[in-house]
């Protein structure tokens, strides 16, 4: 048991500095979001949706995913338009799910381009992206 003290609190240490790590990076993600970084402001989402070193909000999640969409950030469409696809955050809207993938396959999401496919059938109504 003595042997194994040590190694417990290195795990402890361990794991202190990477909470203290994770912290300072939703902190320096924040300043940035802050600053109308939408790259920044879509990861904030992200954070907030799934609850990474700083408590879990959909309202949060959909408020930066929105900024972020606002500015063409593809992946901010996209995850936005997840949020509405689901109802979470959000009032459940199909259709503005729809018309968030479609912004977002055009902004060059693979992913919302398959799920615009998918929601709409119209194969040949998703915008062409080059890559």
């Amino acid at each position: 048991m003595k042997r194994c003290i040590p190694a417990i609190l290195l795990m402890m240490i361990s794991l202190a500095d990477i909470a203290h790590a994770d912290a300072r990076r939703v902190q320096i993600t924040m300043e940035a979001a802050k600053e109308g970084d939408a790259a920044a402001q879509n990861r904030l989402g992200v954070f907030y949706e799934i609850g990474a070193s700083i408590e879990q909000s959909d309202t949060e999640a959909v408020k930066w995913f929105r900024m972020a969409a606002d500015q063409e950030h593809g992946e901010a469409q996209y995850n936005l338009g997840e949020m509405y696809e689901q109802g979470r955050g959000v009032q459940k809207n199909i259709q503005e799910a729809i018309a968030l993938y479609k912004k977002s396959c055009a902004n060059g999401c693979k992913c919302a381009c398959k799920r615009y496919r998918l929601l709409t059938g119209e194969e040949k109504e998703a915008p062409e992206v080059t890559f």
